[in-house]
């Protein structure tokens, strides 16, 4: 395994054990590998790479990929673990032996010393990846954040309060409310608070969770940080705010249409 930022201390060697466990499980095996021989490709998959096998580099080297951003160089030896959330891309020709990945663990859960090797090879390769993450974080990436959790109920962001940050929304929903008037509704995946951020006002609408909410908070600079290091996170912001002026506009039509006769009016 061949990091593609700057190693950190441990990493090589890390990375040789991760490789003999691997060929220890890989040599106890009685599946017959099939073999697979990949073209220079920007996608492993179209040319090939199934998502229900595990794969053994025997020549070359497949780049792992993220968000259309490489991470890391699989090489000779390397053992490389399905997951839908990596794509694969190679420069020249590779060399891949692969084994049906259900059978394989049918395999190794049936045996208790290969067990304990797979056990091991996953807590390796859980270390490598976190040293690979911490290698490609700027030092100053996300100082200052830190995980919190509201209940239904709780106010995440108040009207009017001073914006000494942004909330990444993780899980749950919350109501948007201005002068204690729900106006909209906000889910997982939206960023909260980042208008006021961005402007420099104050907090114009209260953020009150309907549900069981965990979110990121993110500091003001620790946000500028980010959007420049990652513009396309704009985008985002765009979509989710457009989207709530739009909700806002539909509630604000229907509260001053008039009612249709024979309707009762308000108590």
């Amino acid at each position: 395994m061949i990091p593609l930022a700057e190693p950190l201390e441990g990493l090589p060697a890390l990375a040789r054990h991760y490789k003999q466990l691997g060929d220890d499980v890989i040599r106890t095996v009685r599946q017959t590998p099939h073999t697979l021989s990949l073209p220079a490709t920007a996608d492993a998959r179209r040319d090939g790479l199934a998502d229900n096998r595990l794969y053994v580099v025997r020549g070359g080297t497949l780049a792992a990929c993220c968000q259309g951003r490489r991470l890391l160089l699989w090489d000779e030896g390397d053992v490389i673990i399905p997951d839908h959330g990596v794509s694969f891309q190679a420069d020249s020709a590779v060399l891949l032996a692969g084994y049906d990945f259900a059978d394989l663990l049918g395999e190794i859960v049936a045996t208790p010393d290969l067990a304990r090797r797979w056990s091991e090879l996953l807590l390796v390769q859980q270390a490598l990846l976190t040293r690979c993450l911490a290698a490609q974080m700027p030092e100053d990436g996300h100082t200052g954040s830190r995980f919190a959790y509201f209940h239904p109920g709780d106010v995440i962001l108040r009207q009017g309060d001073r914006a000494d940050g942004v909330y990444n929304l993780f899980e749950g929903e919350a109501d948007v409310l201005v002068d204690e008037v729900v106006v909209g509704r906000v889910g997982q995946g939206e960023v909260l608070g980042a208008i006021a951020v961005l402007t420099g006002a104050p907090r114009g609408a209260t953020v009150r969770a309907r549900s069981r909410c965990s979110a990121m908070h993110i500091p003001s600079d620790g946000f500028h940080h980010l959007i420049r290091a990652k513009p396309s996170l704009i985008h985002g912001l765009m979509t989710d705010m457009a989207r709530q002026i739009t909700e806002l506009n539909a509630q604000v039509v229907a509260m001053s249409s008039p009612h249709t006769p024979g309707s009762p009016g308000p108590s």
